[in-house]
């Protein structure tokens, strides 16, 4: 792994567990182990850095995704999909959406972080689409439109609650009522 990689990597970590703007540039430097100096050569601004980590972590969390979702057969997935959303929200590690966390704290939607976090949201958006057309449901749109809520409303139930089992059973009903088309 590179400085830079490491760099985004710890950065990651940080915004993802304290916040983007509640992360000063000095524990940047020090948890990625490198000079402030050296952090602003490959970051020229701490905007620059958030970009980075997000779109790093979309490649990994779009990576996990799909590997999960197409470990099961085509009819499968899109129920898959929201038992791997409530198997992530479960982790020890889970402080909610990163990209929820970032349009939060970066509202404008001119800000780079709102508009890696809007498209991130987009790529899960046609990514179900896809499964559920794949899944020959009788409308894959709608049903992407469901999942993508069912989704986002059990991350963020989780976040603020934490994981609730009534929250998921009625989830995983909504998701196999989808049912084939």
């Amino acid at each position: 792994m590179t400085k830079q990689e490491h760099l985004v990597d710890s950065a990651m970590q940080l915004f993802y567990r304290q916040g983007f703007h509640a992360t000063g540039v000095d524990q940047l430097s020090k948890e990625g182990e490198v000079t402030k100096r050296t952090l602003y050569r490959y970051f020229p601004t701490k905007e620059a850095l958030v970009r980075a980590t997000l779109e790093h972590r979309d490649t990994l969390f779009m990576a996990r995704m799909r590997a999960a979702l197409e470990a099961r057969p085509l009819p499968e997935r899109p129920a898959a999909y929201v038992e791997f959303v409530l198997a992530w929200t479960q982790e020890p590690d889970f402080h909610g959406c990163a990209f929820i966390n970032a349009a939060a704290e970066y509202p404008a939607a001119s800000d780079e972080a709102h508009a890696v976090a809007a498209a991130h949201k987009q790529a899960i958006r046609a990514y179900l689409e896809r499964i559920c057309s794949e899944a020959a449901l009788a409308d894959p749109q709608a049903a992407a439109r469901q999942l993508f809520l069912l989704g986002e409303g059990l991350t963020v139930a989780a976040q603020v609650a934490g994981y609730d089992e009534g929250l998921a059973e009625t989830a995983r009903a909504m998701a196999v009522a989808l049912g084939p088309g």
